[in-house]
């Protein structure tokens, strides 16, 4: 489409006449009627005004064909952004879940002395149970990146399998439980540092 269709149609789409647009521009009913049949193309300043006042881009007027490529184009990258701060969450709140878990299966949250022995195993081995199936929900969304690393799936699996060393450490349980997250922290730290840190910092777009 030329550029008088395209006003003469987002004209008519909005129901305002060629007399209402000349008022608003300044300028007389028959320049913008030349505009509209293309005997005469609008300066760059009215051009402007024109699509302020259909509240739209210059490119929707110039070439809506391309501005329709653009938008789709945005839009995908808007989902694209969205879908990478879900992973985000969902890694971190699975990491979270996680090690308080642990921490919880150690006795370190609460004191168990009236409840029953398998009570709090069961209890928190349920929110470590919870972490994993977050973490790899996360960590399978970033594998699904064209960008996505093989390598993210084993680190993951060696966070994880750091607190089933717990119980195989020959030293006492402080020892055990020191050595272990001391280890898990290093392991987080890498995994958010090499993987995620980046996608997070990825520019959010805008739909206008």
């Amino acid at each position: 489409m030329s550029l008088g269709s395209n006003i003469s149609s987002k004209r008519k789409s909005l129901k305002i006449s060629q007399e209402y647009v000349a008022e608003q521009l300044g300028v007389s009913r028959q320049a913008v009627s030349k505009w509209e049949t293309n005997r005469s193309e609008p300066s760059t300043d009215n051009l402007i005004k024109l699509a302020d006042l259909f509240d739209s881009d210059i490119k929707e007027l110039v070439s809506p064909e391309q501005y329709v490529e653009e938008q789709k184009e945005i839009e995908t990258r808007i989902e694209r952004n969205q879908k990478n701060i879900n992973m985000q969450i969902s890694a971190v709140l699975g990491r979270v879940f996680t090690l308080v878990g642990f921490l919880g299966y150690m006795g370190a949250y609460s004191d168990n002395a009236s409840l029953p022995d398998w009570y709090p195993k069961v209890w928190w081995g349920v929110f470590f149970s919870i972490g994993l199936v977050l973490s790899f929900v996360g960590s399978s969304d970033y594998f699904k990146k064209q960008f996505g690393s093989k390598k993210i799936i084993w680190f993951d699996l060696l966070f994880v399998f750091t607190f089933l060393f717990y119980d195989m450490l020959p030293f006492v349980k402080d020892i055990n439980t020191l050595i272990t997250l001391l280890y898990a922290i290093v392991i987080l730290s890498f995994i958010n540092i090499k993987f995620f840190i980046p996608v997070w910092r990825t520019p959010k777009l805008s739909s206008k």
